[in-house]
């Protein structure tokens, strides 16, 4: 069951998005919610080359820029405490931090079932790879735990609990512990669950949608379609998956990813295009 959720906090939008479906979360399963703000103290004072002379003049800017994360950093944290207070959540922490996100995440991980991360997150590092900042590719691909990546989006409502969700389960061991991990926090609960399916021939996809319904179903999902699609599907898996989930609505689509090299590994192409793509929320696990 989920029990506790740590949410990363920016100020970015996606990130502030991010804060709203944690919270949302915790209000519906009771659980502890911690925001960190995090300043990229690191980032901002590191080492370029300047021209002679200038060396005063380039740490006084970075102080001023580390002065701004700091207030920008603090506003965030703020916000989220009021909202939290103002949404009834009754366990919840707020705190900033300073130093390289992706470690930090990874410290502050261990104590919580979820990370929920804004998909547009930057925390002031410039780059990035696939269209998704160098940072948040990093916790994607490092952290153990299940990741909640949220797009940036018009829709300001945080609530997914009223929208379908897609959950892609080809049967391989990365979907397997995306599809278990979903269900033992108690997230199908309650839900409209459409399990997609691609493999093979249309009679083992299937047969494999139907043995993941069934496991869904064992959890409290109180609808779930198998949708097995093998030789019958028209276009890519990530085109149906996307499509699936504009035409059907859904607010979050769950999916495994593997590897432990990079984002061009870690994801298979079919992840790696809903990941830069998809308009809901993706929970991740590996």
């Amino acid at each position: 069951m989920l029990r506790s959720i740590l949410v990363a906090l920016d100020g970015s939008s996606s990130s502030v998005r991010a804060s709203q479906l944690a919270l949302h979360l915790g209000r519906e399963y009771s659980a502890y919610v911690e925001g960190i703000g995090i300043v990229n103290s690191g980032w901002i004072q590191r080492a370029e080359p300047v021209p002679i002379g200038g060396l005063a003049i380039k740490s006084a800017l970075a102080q001023s820029r580390l002065n701004y994360a700091k207030i920008r950093i603090d506003e965030v944290v703020a916000h989220f405490r009021d909202t939290a207070v103002k949404e009834g959540v009754s366990f919840f922490l707020t705190r900033a931090v300073e130093g390289d996100p992706a470690q930090i995440i990874a410290e502050e991980a261990t104590a919580h079932d979820l990370v929920a991360l804004g998909r547009d997150s930057v925390f002031d590092v410039d780059g990035e790879l696939e269209r998704v900042p160098l940072c948040v590719d990093k916790i994607i691909r490092e952290e153990p735990r299940p990741v909640l990546i949220i797009p940036e989006s018009d829709d300001d409502a945080p609530v997914i609990s009223q929208h379908p969700v897609i959950v892609a389960f080809d049967g391989s061991p990365a979907s397997s512990r995306a599809l278990h991990m979903f269900a033992l926090l108690g997230m199908a609960a309650g839900k409209e669950i459409h399990v997609i399916t691609v493999a093979g021939t249309s009679e083992r996809a299937d047969r494999i949608a139907l043995q993941a319904s069934q496991l869904l179903e064992r959890h409290g999902a109180t609808d779930v379609k198998p949708i097995g699609l093998g030789d019958r599907e028209a276009g890519t898996p990530a085109e149906t998956i996307l499509g699936l989930t504009k035409s059907l609505g859904a607010g979050m689509v769950v999916m495994g990813a593997y590897g432990n090299r990079g984002i061009r590994e870690i994801f298979g192409s079919t992840t790696r295009e809903v990941l830069k793509e998809s308009s809901a929320v993706l929970f991740l696990h590996h």
